[in-house]
């Protein structure tokens, strides 16, 4: 069974365009959602969170310890901002421990691809990460793929191939779908080339030559409405 991590919570009064104000304070608002019933308002600690974020914690259950609610919850999804790098939100959710649920857990790759070692062949990974049916408590920390088999053009690892680092689950992609495969490298250098000519193939002689879209209102044209 993977191991659990904890994390301390608050209630959140600090709503709407104030939580600005928590995150310049090092502090990250989050939601504990459930279904059927409305949504609460916590907050963490920023450091805490990027803690658990760096462990990839993310799609597992975590150990919530706040003032009125200690128990096992999904740590379900954590949002980054993409310019700054920084922690923006953090939403929880309360699972029935009892039931399967369908997560995303990432994969890893495990021994070398002899493949690699020939410039003429590339070894490409097609998923990161695969979604499987699996008890809250029993989610993987991570599906396992050995690319020690990995030699000629053609070769691949698949879904039904990777196994959990720990836990137990059941895959809900296609048992058969590719997640690594070794490709000529020749074939990926046409592809792309043929992906350059189609855009640079000039216009027959005689054809019409597609209407400009007309240019943008400039912003500061636009005056706000009254009363915004």
């Amino acid at each position: 069974m993977p191991e659990r991590h904890r994390l301390a919570a608050e209630p959140r009064t600090v709503m709407g365009k104030k939580v600005q104000r928590l995150r310049r304070e090092g502090v990250i608002p989050a939601n504990l959602v459930q279904a059927g019933h409305p949504s609460i308002a916590m907050q963490v600690s920023e450091r805490a969170l990027a803690d658990l974020v760096r462990a990839q914690a993310t799609g597992q259950l975590v150990d919530l310890d706040s003032p009125d609610i200690s128990e096992p919850v999904l740590m379900d999804s954590v949002d980054i901002d993409t310019l700054t790098n920084r922690l923006v939100h953090l939403t929880l959710r309360k699972v029935d421990l009892t039931r399967p649920i369908d997560v995303m857990v990432r994969v890893s790759l495990e021994g070398h691809a002899p493949a690699s070692d020939n410039a003429e062949l590339l070894v490409l990974q097609h998923l990161q990460e695969i979604e499987v049916s699996a008890l809250p408590a029993e989610i993987p920390s991570s599906l396992i793929g050995d690319v020690s088999g990995l030699v000629d053009i053609g070769d691949e690892v698949v879904v039904g191939d990777l196994r959990a680092e720990d836990g137990a689950y059941e895959p809900v992609d296609d048992p058969e779908a590719s997640v690594i495969q070794v490709t000529a490298a020749r074939a990926v250098e046409e592809e792309e080339e043929e992906e350059v000519d189609l855009e640079e193939v000039p216009l027959e002689e005689g054809a019409e030559v597609p209407a400009e879209a007309p240019e943008a209102a400039d912003p500061a044209s636009e005056q706000p409405a009254t009363g915004a």
